[in-house]
């Protein structure tokens, strides 16, 4: 336990090597000096790539602000000793923010300060909270919270799911209190901060949660350039009041390629990828998965089914789009298997193959309630029950509702999603659309170029060039770095030092 916040080798070589390259080219051209704040999630891969972006286009004398974003505290079910719990976890707060303090320390950052608040502001903060929580009267009022002038609900509302480890919200519960108590604390002391010093840009790693979400929004309301890099379709995007999720703007993604010129190329090289996925190899939009949903497997289909329900992490952020029919997955799942359930559907369900253990306990819970439904095996091969004969696949938002579509399946969604430009899925405007559509599925049908349409999104979601920091990635491939592995940092200095050579 000690070594976690001791430093082994591969940190010690990054310190040392990170701090003579500052010191080495020190001498460069000066770029225009800018204030900037960087988040300081506790990952190596994004300590790599925060360093990138920072030497990218700041003065290389400008101190850097860190952002210490761990403010959350976890509470999961049934946990006993929560007072002593919670100390040493703070305590173990402590230490991994004076570890992560020196890692950040190398690439230049000198300045720090996280997101609590005294005593007092904190105590103002939890009575403010309670009063919030007493008006709240169903889930759909906790997603609808502003706070201090911020929309803050969706943030509150996937903080209770993943720390909670809950799959769905309870409005009665207490934790609900503390979690809008540590956004109130957020908000406080990021403002505070901005009012003492005034910052041109802020590198966060997401916006997704409170510690992620609020300083993000925070900094938006007050006119700084936000960037963050949690989407696998591009390493830096700007946010803006009218697009502060991390996820890629996809919602032009069809007048964008239309604009493009040599289709078929671009389809050619969408086709390759997309392919090379169904035949087992993880692509660049796939690589949070361990293996590969195609991967050949012994689970057969079993016969006389019509559709599949394919069933997310529980504990995903279900709100990383615009919006969504349901509350959460839990409210959808249900929702969806009762209809099925009710109407005796010929329709089976796929536990997502990726899920945290707790998200198999929640399906597990389900199977009680819904005995009549068939269960298939997560590790089943997508491309078996493709094959199958299936008429529909149902999904939320999932990369499943273009794989069905390029394979002449239909696929229902459940509110905003990726695809939303383009002819590939149905998506309902509203819960009892989507009860007609997922009773009268045999209906649903792909349009007549369906495999262009999915090819052209395709291009557009993860080939396409939308850098938001002009940095060459590509070359240096970050994202192969581990992050929560030291020898990330070992094998960055030696992408880094090609790099430079280079120029």
């Amino acid at each position: 336990m000690l070594k976690r916040w001791g430093f082994d080798y591969h940190e010690k070589k990054f310190i040392l090597t990170i701090l003579k390259l500052s010191s080495s080219d020190s001498q460069s051209q000066q770029k225009i000096r800018q204030s900037i704040l960087v988040q300081m999630p506790n990952d190596y891969y994004y300590l790599c790539l925060f360093f990138v972006a920072t030497k990218s286009f700041r003065d290389n004398k400008n101190d850097l602000t860190g952002v210490w974003p761990q403010n959350v505290m976890s509470a999961p079910r049934g946990e006993s000793l929560q007072n002593i719990r919670r100390t040493i976890r703070q305590i173990f707060n402590i230490l991994d923010k004076n570890k992560w303090q020196k890692l950040y320390g190398s690439i230049g950052v000198a300045n720090f300060f996280n997101l609590e608040v005294c005593f007092w502001q904190a105590f103002k903060n939890n009575r403010q909270a309670k009063l919030i929580s007493y008006a709240i009267r169903s889930k759909r009022d906790v997603l609808a919270l502003k706070l201090n002038g911020i929309y803050c609900g969706d943030l509150i509302y996937d903080t209770y799911l993943r720390f909670r480890v809950q799959p769905t919200v309870d409005i009665t519960d207490p934790y609900l209190v503390s979690i809008i108590t540590q956004c109130l604390n957020a908000q406080a002391a990021f403002r505070k901060q901005l009012n003492k010093n005034k910052y041109d840009v802020f590198l966060s790693s997401y916006s997704s949660y409170i510690q992620h979400g609020i300083p993000v929004r925070e900094a938006i309301r007050a006119d700084i350039s936000v960037f963050t890099s949690g989407n696998l379709s591009q390493y830096f995007k700007k946010l803006s009041s009218d697009d502060y999720l991390h996820a890629a703007s996809h919602w032009n993604y069809k007048n964008q390629f239309n604009t493009l010129t040599n289709h078929e190329a671009k389809r050619e090289a969408a086709k390759l990828q997309l392919e090379g996925r169904f035949n087992g190899q993880i692509d660049s939009a796939t690589q949070y998965m361990k293996s590969s949903a195609y991967a050949s497997t012994n689970y057969e289909m079993p016969i006389n089914i019509d559709a599949v329900v394919f069933l997310h992490d529980f504990f995903d952020s279900p709100h990383c789009y615009r919006d969504m029919l349901f509350e959460d997955f839990w409210e959808w799942a249900n929702f969806t298997l009762n209809i099925i359930d009710l109407m005796q559907l010929n329709i089976a369900v796929k536990p997502h193959p990726n899920q945290l253990p707790e998200s198999i306990e929640v399906v597990n819970k389900l199977k009680n309630m819904y005995p009549n439904i068939v269960w298939l095996d997560p590790k089943i091969s997508n491309m078996t029950i493709f094959k199958s004969g299936i008429k529909c696949g149902i999904s939320v938002y999932g990369t499943i509702l273009h794989e069905l579509a390029y394979n002449g399946i239909p696929a229902l969604a459940a509110g905003d999603h990726p695809h939303i430009s383009f002819n590939i899925a149905t998506t309902p405007l509203n819960i009892e659309d989507y009860r007609n559509c997922l009773i009268n599925f045999k209906s649903l049908k792909t349009s007549e170029n369906i495999k262009n349409e999915v090819l052209d999104f395709y291009y557009m979601h993860n080939l396409y060039e939308k850098e938001d920091l002009q940095i060459d990635f590509k070359n240096m491939n970050l994202r192969t770095l581990e992050q929560n592995n030291s020898i990330a940092l070992t094998k960055f200095i030696e992408i880094y030092k090609q790099e430079e050579s280079k120029i």
